[in-house]
């Protein structure tokens, strides 16, 4: 697979600034107010990235605004690289909207992660923002039970909260940055909205990529 990346990308440097980064995740909160919740998606028509940016209004989770950037994307996937290829349209699509979230919900890890930084810890990082992670499959780690409730550790760490929708999915929500466990935990449940799989913010921003995908898609076939 790293055969196939482009010259100026190097999955080495990228894993060792992982890790820098990675040292620079605050898993502590309280998220003491929040007013607005921002999701984050990215779905692809061949080698161009679709990314949309969703504001809610919490705690109602009604829909503010969104904002849809489309971009070639020269990375291909490496695992556990998720970042590279998709926080750049994302972090342009989150500039593009008219309100700064006080909780940014990213399609992803968080730090459930090989290396301790998913995509959502590696945005809230650079954006200094709390952020989550929500992922439908695990990556790295194994479920406990704890009190009642289902945690994802890695390292012996809890890391993740695993909510199980009416669908009988999971959904595994993740520290990404400035938040703690117990936040995941009080906060995620709020999120979620009648039988949507995906936490609000991220089930409307996907939504709205696989909308627009459909519709870049049948103008590429003409």
């Amino acid at each position: 697979m790293e055969s196939a990346l482009p010259n100026w990308f190097n999955a080495s440097r990228a894993r060792a600034l992982q890790a820098y980064l990675s040292s620079l995740v605050r898993r502590e909160g309280p998220i003491s107010s929040i007013r607005v919740v921002a999701g984050l998606d990215l779905s692809y028509v061949g080698n161009v990235g679709i990314a949309v940016a969703t504001a809610l209004s919490y705690p109602d989770l009604a829909l503010r605004e969104y904002v849809v950037v489309v971009g070639e994307v020269s990375i291909p996937y490496v695992s556990g690289l998720l970042a590279f290829r998709e926080a750049p349209l994302m972090f342009k699509a989150y500039e593009k909207l008219g309100v700064d979230a006080d909780l940014i919900v990213v399609d992803g890890h968080g730090v459930t992660h090989p290396r301790g930084l998913g995509i959502a810890s590696h945005i809230g990082v650079v954006l200094d923002v709390p952020t989550m992670g929500a992922a439908k499959k695990i990556l790295v780690g194994r479920v406990v039970k704890a009190g009642g409730v289902e945690y994802l550790e890695v390292n012996d760490e809890r890391g993740a909260v695993v909510f199980r929708r009416r669908s009988g999915k999971y959904v595994y929500l993740s520290i990404g940055h400035k938040v703690s466990i117990s936040d995941v935990e009080r906060i995620g449940a709020t999120l979620f909205k009648a039988n949507h799989i995906l936490p609000e913010p991220t089930y409307i921003a996907d939504s709205i990529t696989k909308r627009e995908r459909r519709r870049i898609a049948s103008r590429v076939k003409r």
